[in-house]
């Protein structure tokens, strides 16, 4: 058995007689060696992004003291099930690895449920890179693209009443419809609650700001102090530091326009729209002067180099740029000062 197999299972995307395969092959004492490796490497192998919980061991060890001492396994060979748990008890506990007897014995007694729970409890993480876009379709159906600089964890399998994601960053939803197992995106700032629905979340939790953009269906936002809901058309802005909330109408194409390749403001206050330029060329853009912060900026950007755009709106706009390099030469990251003209 490889580390491919063993992980396909876990997953729960191995075929009936794969599991069957590998589950005897699992409660092999023989195997115990191999297995502490491979299990090792698939609970800490980055490459998986294993972040959630573990399994809960208290409870497959309740549920096997309890299979053990129940008398349908009293009666079904009692000493050659006894010698064999003696056996793998002996050989793991004598370097500490309970938890993986547990995961041992537990596949033994509970063969169908053992890959859907512990994929359950297994979140992937994705960080995009400064500078980078990319989609994803999450277990459900529900299609998810995520902009630059944008964290985002999601189980491997959805279960229980409710879907949840977490999001720090931007991402764009098309959540797959299923009015009885609400879609939850989780941010630091805001919870949006929805069912089935497109809509643009602009909230990286560094910035203190939340902004949603919703296209088509309905969503709620809340957090501990605000309860919101959106029809289409409408966006929300949220200043985390000040626990200010504007609620307008707008075009929520214009929003989404990213995903694209496009950058798209009609009227946005540049303090908030420079954040949005700063990631898209992965630069750091500084305002010298409060004031700026309020002019407002129109323009439409995509094909455009850094120096065109900031060209267009230095001739928009009373202000003006000043390039920093950086010294190391490894960086490929700018600092540019903004001032007024």
């Amino acid at each position: 058995m490889n580390y491919h197999d063993i992980k396909k299972y876990l997953e729960g995307k191995t075929t009936p007689a794969e599991s069957e395969q590998i589950r005897n092959w699992l409660i092999n004492p023989e195997n115990d060696v191999e297995l502490r490796q491979i299990l090792g490497e698939i609970w800490t192998n980055s490459e998986i992004h294993l972040k959630g919980q573990a399994p809960d061991f208290n409870r497959m060890l309740d549920q096997v003291h309890h299979q053990i001492n129940s008398p349908q396994t009293l009666r079904h060979n009692p000493m050659a099930l006894s010698t064999k748990l003696y056996q793998t008890f002996s050989k793991i506990a004598a370097i500490l690895i309970i938890p993986l007897l547990l995961l041992s014995v537990y596949f033994y007694f509970n063969p169908a449920q053992t890959s859907t729970e512990l994929a359950s409890n297994t979140l992937r993480e994705i960080y995009t890179k400064p500078g980078t876009r990319t989609q994803i379709d999450l277990p459900d159906g529900t299609r998810v693209w995520l902009n630059d600089g944008t964290t985002f964890r999601y189980p491997e399998r959805f279960t229980g009443t409710q879907r949840e994601v977490f999001v720090d960053g931007e991402a764009y939803f098309e959540v797959k419809s299923n009015p009885e197992n609400p879609f939850v995106v989780n941010n630091p700032m805001m919870n949006t609650i929805v069912t089935g629905t497109h809509f643009n979340l602009n909230a990286y939790s560094a910035d203190n700001y939340f902004e949603a953009t919703l296209l088509e269906g309905k969503i709620h936002l809340e957090n501990e102090n605000k309860n919101l809901v959106m029809k289409p058309g409408e966006q929300v802005q949220f200043d985390s530091k000040l626990e200010k909330v504007v609620q307008k109408t707008v075009d929520p194409q214009n929003a989404a326009a990213w995903v694209d390749g496009k950058l798209i403001f009609r009227d946005e206050k540049l303090g908030t729209a420079i954040k949005k330029l700063a990631r898209w060329y992965n630069v750091e853009i500084i305002l010298t002067d409060p004031e700026i912060n309020n002019y407002l900026m129109t323009a439409t950007i995509q094909d455009e180099k850094l120096d065109q755009s900031l060209k267009l709106i230095a001739l928009a706009l009373p202000v003006k740029f000043e390039f920093k390099k950086v010294n190391n030469q490894t960086e490929i990251q700018r600092t540019i000062y903004m001032t007024k003209r």
